[in-house]
């Protein structure tokens, strides 16, 4: 027998031999498939079993004192909180944990201290009374935290019986609230993307550490989209006529839009809760007049102070009581949502000390003082907005208008930098007078020398700001260096 015929007989049988063992495998197994008919077992140990819809009332009481939830059509609403906006959704969770209490374990069955356990029915932690639409009555009683320092979990049983369970502290925590905590917290709806922001008509805010009210009003009929139109509708026009920067004066203007509390305080407050929340005599107070509706905030008594590093409390306030008229209860706002407790009008105000659209002006007429003598510059406009015309005139010569434009804009970006409310001193000297006159109005500017670099500025005779001597400086430079030819380039924008 040749040595590749000896091979071929050996492998056959060894194939063989593997389907006689596989053949005997297949005959002995063992059936381990689970019928379809065997069901799961549920271990779960329920506290108590039930549907939150089922729910007629619920009388909670722990420490805050005693409240009734009352459930209509879906609904879950505090009866001693009736008039106020509540957060309904929590209340809600609150019907499915008491109706639906799920054990994490059983710690004493039959339990004869159940004071240890916060759980007494002469004084428990927390005790929720619940009746059902038809009538039936149980009672659950909620203690302390349990000793199980790798759960978090509270300490539960049934009003009609002594079994200990311990229960997830996050379905059970709505049962130690005081009924403010599920009072809503927003003030007013944020203003969205999509919606309009209202027309303030008239705005006023009045502080104890200002000498002075800051008033707001629509100045829209005077609003321009120019480049060098003023950059809010509102403007200011008490402690002095100014425009508003748009974005640094937006949380002041629209700061009630989308306003919401840090905590729920006094519901319903009384007379003595209005002095003892300082209220009676507010620190601060905003009224907003804006579409035919009237918007009230009334800022109160410091509620907390900021703490350092070392937790100790410091002069800085942290926390503001405050009441909103239209919501009959007392909050406490954090100072940053409150911009009109902390802002100073200059912190809002535009660069723009006047705005005037280039198209509007009849005549702009500028006159330097000094050494007794007068230099006057004197420019003729015409414009018709909507033809785009726009020629200027210096001595009766037509200039270049695109120059003229940059020069304009150099003339109202003037540097406001601070408020001045005194009036200059009787000896100080007029260095500049500035009249910007429109077809309707305009404004004449007149600038004081108060010896000190700087000038004091009344604003049509009324005195408003304080500024650097060096921007009259470098205007003068400015005309001049653009009735003697020079371009837009050569304007100086920085003085």
């Amino acid at each position: 027998m040749t040595s590749k015929k000896r091979s071929l007989i050996i492998v056959a049988v060894f194939v063989l031999s593997l389907l006689v063992v596989l053949g005997i495998l297949l005959l002995t197994q063992v059936d381990v498939s689970v019928s379809s008919d065997d069901e799961t077992v549920d271990t779960t140990t329920y506290v108590y079993s039930g549907s939150r819809d089922d729910i007629a009332t619920m009388v909670i009481s722990n420490e805050y004192g005693e409240y009734t939830v009352t459930q209509d059509d879906g609904t879950f609403t505090i009866d001693e909180l009736e008039g106020l906006n509540q957060n309904s959704t929590t209340l809600a969770a609150a019907g499915n944990c008491i109706s639906s209490i799920t054990a994490q374990s059983l710690v004493e069955e039959n339990a004869e201290d159940l004071a240890k356990y916060g759980l007494s029915e002469d004084d428990p932690t927390a005790k929720v009374t619940v009746t059902l639409t038809d009538g039936t009555v149980y009672t659950v009683y909620y203690g302390i935290d349990s000793a199980d320092s790798t759960s978090s979990t509270v300490y539960v049983r049934l009003g009609d019986s002594n079994d200990v369970y311990t229960v997830l502290s996050n379905s059970s925590r709505y049962f130690y609230y005081a009924k403010e905590d599920f009072i809503s917290l927003i003030i007013l709806s944020e203003l969205t993307s999509t919606s309009t922001s209202p027309t303030i008509d008239y705005m006023i805010v009045t502080r104890k550490d200002l000498d002075y009210d800051v008033t707001f009003e629509d100045d829209t009929k005077n609003y321009a989209t120019d480049e060098v139109s003023m950059a809010s509708s509102q403007v200011m026009t008490s402690p002095v006529y100014a425009y508003l920067d748009i974005t640094n004066s937006n949380d002041v203007i629209y700061g009630l839009w989308g306003l919401t509390a840090t905590d729920a305080v006094c519901p319903f407050p009384t007379e003595e809760d209005w002095d003892y929340y300082g209220l009676s005599d507010p620190y601060c107070t905003v009224l907003i007049e804006a579409e035919l509706q009237t918007y009230s905030l009334i800022i109160g008594n410091v509620a907390s102070y900021a703490t350092d590093d070392s937790g100790n409390d410091t002069s800085e306030p942290a926390y503001y009581y405050g009441y909103y008229e239209g919501i009959d209860c007392v909050f406490t706002f954090a100072v940053d949502d409150l911009p009109w407790v902390t802002f100073m009008p200059i912190d809002i105000m535009s660069s723009l000390m006047t705005s005037n659209y280039i198209y509007r002006i009849d005549y702009i007429n500028i006159e330097f003082y000094e050494d007794g003598e007068t230099t006057d510059y004197y420019f003729d406009v015409t414009a018709d907005e909507d033809e785009d015309y726009l020629v200027a005139t210096y001595n009766n010569e037509f200039v270049d208008i695109d120059t003229f434009k940059v020069l304009y804009q150099f003339i109202l970006k003037c540097p406001i930098d601070d408020l001045c409310l005194e009036d200059p001193d009787e000896d100080a000297e007029l260095v500049c007078k500035m009249e910007i006159i429109t077809q309707t109005g305009g404004d004449v500017l007149e600038f004081y020398d108060d010896g000190n670099n700087r000038v004091t500025i009344k604003m049509n005779g009324t005195t408003s700001f304080s500024q650097p001597i060096s921007y009259i400086q470098t205007l003068k430079t400015n005309i001049e260096t653009f009735i003697n030819g020079g371009t837009s380039d050569d304007i100086l924008m920085a003085w």
